[in-house]
């Protein structure tokens, strides 16, 4: 049994130091707000200021401290078997919206870091999800032919490079990874300056929807014409904390970091009970293996327990000697598997929230941000109704979810 480090500590947020920011200290009148300094928060943050925007981001801690830094890296449109769920329960006109809007985000990822030239290690490879249970065989054919279907780069394999053996997947190509920490950091810069701010340990504690709009902050106000919420659950206003009970559940999931021990390539992760998420990093001068999974509702069982029963699928499949790093995440989940941007409520007139991206939130940060984008600046975007917070499915689904939930 491999001993697990003492500390949680996510290898992403703590393989890097970069540059901090003020906290806010004095009153601000900008044109947008964004209160959540995450992935989310600053890629909605960078493109407004692009298109002339006047942005403050708050974070109440530091840059990518929060859900951000606790991923597993992989940017890519393939959710897991999500394609035949999208279809069933939405129909094939909504899953393809949702897979454009995620494929098409990955490109815009990539032209991002081009353009800002952003030092984060991105790194095409494939994306896989497979099974070692020949009776998942017909599921897993159909999602790739239906992914296929939808224009999305899918096949069915049945040849891997894991060191195991695997029944069938389905792979999505050239998808990607990258240093998330790395990628915040130069998102950051590229927000702060020119009229826009980024502050640190700038916690918000009330706002108020209006023409114009305020959040206050324990030293300053900040007035803006619109404001976006991109923190987890929205905190204020407190009504919003119990409306959005209503649409969408915690997860809190488990990730260990292993040196890697040999050379593997993909991407890759198992609805089967027995595998978990697989991503080889190698990055500079680290050689990682990053084992995630043991995904439940907060509150059950132990986090060492977890962690430990990762490590034990690490040495027993790749031969892993240690473990580097350990740590967890809770994301939110949209019952009806969709997340959740839009407007904060049905009557707010400048008040915006993205959150519910059911642990893709690297792909959906930009899909996000971009919805965001086009709603402030009243330009019209074919994604907006899939996504739309203020739809009620998400509390039509809570049954099947409450059912699914208590039969794992």
């Amino acid at each position: 049994m491999l001993k697990l480090p003492n500390d949680e500590l996510s290898y992403w947020k703590n393989s890097v130091s970069g540059p901090s920011y003020e906290q806010i200290q004095e009153d601000l009148s900008v044109d947008v707000v964004i209160v959540g300094g995450g992935i989310t928060g600053l890629t909605a943050a960078h493109l407004l200021k692009q298109s002339g925007q006047k942005v403050a981001v708050l974070e109440k801690n530091t840059i990518g401290s929060g859900t951000s830094s606790k991923t597993t890296g992989k940017v890519t449109s393939q959710h897991g078997l999500t394609y035949t769920d999208l279809s069933k329960h939405h129909g094939k006109k909504t899953a393809r919206i949702y897979g454009e809007a995620n494929q098409t985000a990955l490109e815009r990822i990539e032209q991002l870091i081009h353009k800002e030239k952003i030092d984060c290690d991105w790194q095409r490879d494939d994306n896989f999800v497979f099974t070692a249970d020949p009776q998942q065989l017909a599921k897993f054919k159909k999602e790739a032919a239906l992914a296929a279907g939808l224009g999305l780069p899918a096949s069915f394999e049945t040849r891997l490079t894991l060191p195991f053996k695997v029944k069938g997947a389905v792979k999505f190509a050239n998808q990607a990874k990258f240093h998330i920490q790395k990628y915040m950091q130069g998102l950051a810069a590229a927000v702060n300056g020119q009229g826009s701010y980024v502050f640190e340990r700038s916690n918000a504690v009330g706002m108020r929807d209006g023409t114009p709009g305020k959040v206050r902050t324990k030293h300053a106000d900040v007035i803006a014409k619109d404001i976006i919420i991109a923190s987890k659950i929205p905190a204020f206003p407190l009504i919003a904390r119990g409306a959005y009970a209503a649409l969408e559940y915690p997860h809190t999931s488990y990730i260990v970091a292993a040196p890697l021990e040999k050379s593997l390539t993909g991407m890759y992760i198992s609805p089967d009970e027995d595998h978990y998420s697989i991503l080889p990093v190698e990055m500079g001068a680290e050689r990682l293996l990053l084992i995630g999974g043991q995904n439940h509702i907060p509150g059950l069982g132990s986090p060492t327990r977890r962690h430990q029963q990762l490590a034990d699928y690490a040495e027993k499949h790749f031969g892993a000697k240690s473990i580097s790093y350990r740590w967890k995440g809770m994301d939110y989940l949209a019952y009806d598997d969709i997340p959740l941007i839009g407007k904060l409520y049905p009557w707010s007139s400048h008040m915006y929230v993205a959150t519910g991206f059911k642990k893709w939130g690297l792909s959906t940060s930009m899909v996000a941000g971009t919805i965001l984008h086009d709603l402030i600046t009243k330009q019209a975007n074919p994604w907006a109704p899939v996504f739309n917070s203020m739809r009620l499915k998400p509390v039509m689904s809570i049954p099947r979810v409450i059912a699914k939930e208590l039969t794992k």
